[in-house]
């Protein structure tokens, strides 16, 4: 049983948001509401209230009279997905000013890459002054965050060898890093089909991808 002093509703939604970002749980599994009850050690109701505002956030599928489901991987979504991203991302590039940009927050980071697609979304999404953008790209980043493995796995080398966000974003040259950022989701979008096929097998083999 897990002990928290956040009240059960919160408990309940960062306990389950926390595992779906992760990737614990197998795409297309249902989620046994009393399964979270018995691990927290708190009642249904805030329970199924963090359900169904996961639900209503897009990352489980009431299925109603039937349960809550972790969505398949489909690579049309998926796909749909890098697409959105890439598109959020190179217009909020666009509107920066490089000049004035504060590279400070990024000094001491010891991230060696990008990260996955939601994030470099969510880090870029931050440096604007847009809320509605920065909500965005928190959505999408916790639905594209159980193919975050996957990601490193398929594209680390690539990601490595274009150079970090920080490094385009000292350049303050805005063509050049709305180039890179095109050609980072680029590749992503073309290989949703191989992304989708991978995240499917690493079911069977969670610490090892291939």
């Amino acid at each position: 049983m897990v002990r928290s002093n956040l009240p059960a509703f919160e408990q309940a939604y960062a306990f389950l948001h926390n595992r779906l970002r992760n990737g614990d749980y197998l795409p297309g599994s249902r989620i046994q509401a009393g399964d979270i009850v018995s691990q927290l050690g708190i009642s249904a109701t805030p329970v199924r209230e963090a359900l169904s505002r996961l639900a209503g956030q897009g990352l489980l599928i009431d299925r109603r009279a039937i349960g809550y489901f972790v969505p398949p991987v489909d690579p049309v979504d998926l796909r749909n997905l890098y697409a959105l991203a890439s598109m959020l991302a190179v217009s909020a590039m666009r509107s920066l000013d490089l000049l004035s940009l504060d590279l400070q927050r990024f000094t001491g980071n010891p991230r060696q890459s990008n990260g996955c697609a939601g994030e470099v979304l969510t880090t870029i999404a931050t440096l604007t002054a847009n809320s509605a953008l920065v909500a965005v790209a928190a959505n999408l980043d916790d639905r594209l965050a159980p193919l975050a493995q996957v990601e490193r796995a398929l594209f680390g080398e690539r990601d490595r060898e274009q150079g970090e966000l920080v490094h385009w974003l000292a350049s303050r040259d805005q063509r050049k890093c709305v180039s890179n950022i095109s050609r980072f989701y680029r590749r992503r979008t073309r290989s949703a089909m191989d992304i989708a096929a991978a995240a499917s097998a690493a079911i069977f083999t969670r610490d090892n991808i291939f």
